[in-house]
């Protein structure tokens, strides 16, 4: 109901973008393939392995414990003794202050203004007693006296007051002991200017006593008696005091920064480190390490993981279903799908089951870890399995997928993941230039020698230094040779569960020894040579656009079996003159031109050629038209209009690179035998008018062939061709026979008059060679 009410145009254009892109939508077999990617992530971010116990302190080891994994393990003990170390060498912090030399300048001035106004015996007796009681020794007024005479007040202001001036302000500590304690030194800092100063020599600082044992030695040099002298050095003892004081706070405030700026003492516990040796007495330290070793598995499984690899791993599966051009692929079949899901989760679960087992050996014995036994997987054999069934850029993804979820199943970096990748493609490219199971036995070798450079790449590229080198190149060599021997065993089973025609059943029918092609050499020696040429025809193409060539070759050997049916209907196999469609209607002759594809199919799949052989069979012709009997039967009096679709090939049209291709050359080899005095040039121009037109038909609207390809195919079929119809030197002894002097191509290549029907029609498009009335071959 809603479609009658969308406009025509848009139900047209609605329709034609259906035909396109909806018949090339993911099937369900795609959503199955989804699904099991989705449980491979899972089984990638679960951890399995079985974990040791944690150990306390003072137990007896029963096993050896190693690492599975590099941590990092902080040192309290350590980290403690730093930050008391730190704490320690905090510098004393003294605030050096100006008030005690300014207070002692004026109270010495203040003393001795007093002595020199003291004039008669009262006023000096009083001073006397006040200077007493100070200083506690008795003081007689000729003591007080000497202090007035002028030239010891001079001695005493010009020299020894500016000497203690210039000590206090240096500084000077109230007792030395205070800084002792501070093996860091101690801090002036200046209150004023607020500078300060590191001092690390502590005995250079004076305190008060050898400031006093200093100002001793210069009163030792006044002229006065001796009691002066000791009543002036204990006036300057009871003046003094220090200019350090020390500031408590601040020194404390500062020592904690120190401590809290001390960074933890961590220690590297390297992977495959032994952490408890077995039989061991458990130490406090050992117990927490083993404490934050078990820690990290905690979390046996994370959603957020899986997600993860569950989006990654389908954005590399779309590559399965672009082209290199951003168009969408040939339709991947439902059994494809399927081989997918059981290839990838055969070595998914390989890669899983060594992780879990080389967890649980790690946790016995060093020699026995993951990382040697990564290198074990077999994952070059199952990229030689995918490449025997598949395209180049399909095997490219399948190497990728393979890749990406082993490194995971391995719990291996980058590293590992480039390791997995290169090998794949190494041993697809190994696979592809095998032409015999012996070839693939002795691949063996240039596979091992590759696996041990990117081995050696992977283990530069992640610095890692260790003492696996020889396991991990045992583990190379079982991988090397692992794969060789799946790549042998299982090529029969996937040939025999889904159906496919791998590279080594490919190489067998290329053995002229197999019935089909004896038949077709003895029954039908036309058709046989002409599917020769075709066959070097298409391989060549192939190498230029990247299609698979195998499979071209094998293709085009195989394309016209059908004719073996009714041989003598076809006048590459016609020995006389005697052509049977002379006795048919050309309805007839149609009929059995059409008739063997079908029956080239039903023989294809009756020897087991595999489906793509006979895929490439059924479209090689496409929906092409029959146009010399169309035309014979347009040119019949007293008959009606001929059914055009009578006359025209059922198809389907090529829907691959590989089928359009021999679709190319059959036409193209088959239509060259028709032209007259054949020169390279005008060889060329054939060919490129015959691919043309059969391109403005639409016959290659359902392949992958870019207009690129098409010129590669063009330059390619030309070379081909002419170093089959080059010319010859003429013999002497025939130096006669002008007329075979004249005519460059072989004698089984003289194209047929133009009376006589065609055995094998012309399959061009309608819009291919019209106005001719020559019959061309396809």
């Amino acid at each position: 109901m809603i479609t009658r009410n969308i406009p025509d145009k848009a139900r047209t254009t609605f329709s034609l973008l259906w035909e396109r892109f909806g018949k090339r939508l993911p099937s369900k077999s795609f959503f199955l393939f989804s699904f099991v990617i989705f449980l491979l992530s899972i089984l990638a971010s679960a951890d399995f392995s079985t974990r040791q116990g944690l150990l306390m302190e003072g137990e007896i080891a029963q096993v050896e414990v190693t690492a599975d994994r590099t941590f990092l393990f902080e040192d309290k003990q350590g980290t403690k003794a730093r930050r008391a170390l730190a704490r320690k060498m905090q510098p004393l912090v003294l605030d050096r202050i100006a008030v005690p030399g300014h207070a002692l300048l004026s109270q010495i001035e203040s003393l001795f203004t007093d002595i020199n106004e003291a004039h008669s015996p009262e006023e000096k007796e009083i001073l006397c007693r006040r200077i007493s009681r100070e200083t506690g020794e008795p003081v007689s007024q000729e003591v007080l006296d000497a202090l007035a005479d002028t030239p010891v007040q001079n001695a005493l202001f010009s020299n020894i007051l500016p000497f203690i001036e210039q000590r206090l302000r240096d500084g000077v500590l109230s007792e030395s002991g205070i800084a002792v304690t501070y093996p860091g030194g101690i801090i002036i800092r200046d209150l004023t200017s607020g500078e300060e100063r590191l001092h690390t020599e502590i005995s250079a600082i004076p305190d008060l006593k050898n400031l006093e044992f200093q100002l001793s030695q210069h009163i030792k040099s006044l002229a006065v008696s001796n009691p002066a002298k000791k009543i002036l050095a204990q006036i300057f003892e009871i003046y003094m005091r220090p200019s350090l004081i020390p500031n408590l706070e601040a020194t404390k405030l500062r020592a904690d920064t120190a401590e809290a700026a001390v960074a933890p003492v961590v220690h590297r516990v390297l992977r495959g480190e032994i952490i408890i040796s077995q039989g061991e007495r458990v130490t406090v330290e050992q117990q927490m390490k083993m404490r934050i070793l078990l820690q990290g598995k905690e979390d046996r499984f994370q959603w957020s993981t899986c997600f993860g690899i569950c989006i990654c791993g389908l954005l590399m599966a779309l590559g399965l279903l672009f082209s290199p051009s951003g168009k969408p692929a040939s339709p991947m079949a439902d059994k494809d799908f399927l081989f997918l899901s059981v290839l990838i989760s055969i070595f998914a679960l390989i890669a899983k089951g060594l992780a879990v087992h080389g967890a649980q050996m790690a946790l016995v014995s060093v020699k026995f870890l993951p990382e040697s036994l990564a290198y074990a997987v077999p994952v070059a054999g199952a990229a030689a399995l995918s490449a025997q069934v598949f395209s180049t850029r399909r095997y490219l993804v399948t190497g990728l997928l393979l890749s990406f979820f082993c490194s995971l199943m391995m719990k291996g970096g980058i590293g590992l993941f480039l390791f997995y990748f290169l090998a794949t493609m190494w041993s697809t490219w190994l696979t592809s230039r095998c032409t015999s199971r012996r070839d693939v036995v002795w691949s063996v070798l240039p596979l091992t020698a590759g696996l041990i450079a990117m081995w050696a790449g992977a283990t530069l590229l992640q610095s890692g230094s260790h003492t696996r080198y020889f396991s991990e190149c045992i583990s190379l060599v079982a991988g090397a040779t692992f794969s060789m021997i799946l790549t042998f065993a299982l090529t029969p089973i996937v040939e025999m569960t889904f159906g496919y025609t791998t590279r080594f059943r490919l190489m067998e029918l290329l053995n002229i020894e197999q019935p089909l092609l004896r038949d077709l050499m003895i029954k039908a020696p036309g058709t046989y040579h002409h599917s020769l040429i075709v066959s070097n025809m298409v391989e060549a193409g192939a190498k230029q656009i990247g299609a698979y060539s195998l499979l071209c070759k094998v293709a085009a050997l195989y394309h016209d079996i059908g004719k073996l049916t009714k041989a003598d209907y076809f006048i590459e196999n016609q020995s006389t003159d005697d052509n049977p469609h002379n006795r048919l209607a050309p309805s007839m002759s149609a009929l059995i031109l059409v008739a063997h594809v079908k029956q080239g199919v039903e023989l294809g799949i009756k020897h087991r050629l595999g489906p793509e052989v006979t895929d490439v069979i059924r479209q090689h012709h496409g929906t092409s038209l029959i146009k010399y009997f169309y035309q014979k039967a347009m040119n019949q009096p007293d008959t009606p209009p001929p059914n055009i679709e009578d006359y025209c090939y059922p198809g389907p049209r090529p829907r691959s690179r590989e089928a359009a291709l021999v679709m190319l050359a059959d036409i193209v080899e088959a239509s060259s035998r028709t032209l007259d005095e054949l020169t390279p040039t005008r060889l060329r121009q054939h060919i490129d008018t015959t691919v043309k037109n059969i391109y403005s038909s639409g016959q290659l609207d359902e392949s992958e062939l870019t207009f690129k390809d098409l010129n590669l195919l063009v330059d390619s079929f030309h070379q081909v061709l002419r170093g089959i119809f080059h010319h010859r030197i003429s013999y002497p002894e025939h130096a006669g026979k002008q007329q075979q002097a004249k005519n460059p191509q072989f004698k089984a290549s003289t194209p047929p008059s133009a009376t006589s029907p065609p055995g094998k029609n012309n399959a061009l498009p309608v819009s291919g060679f019209t106005g001719t009335s020559k019959p061309i071959r396809n």
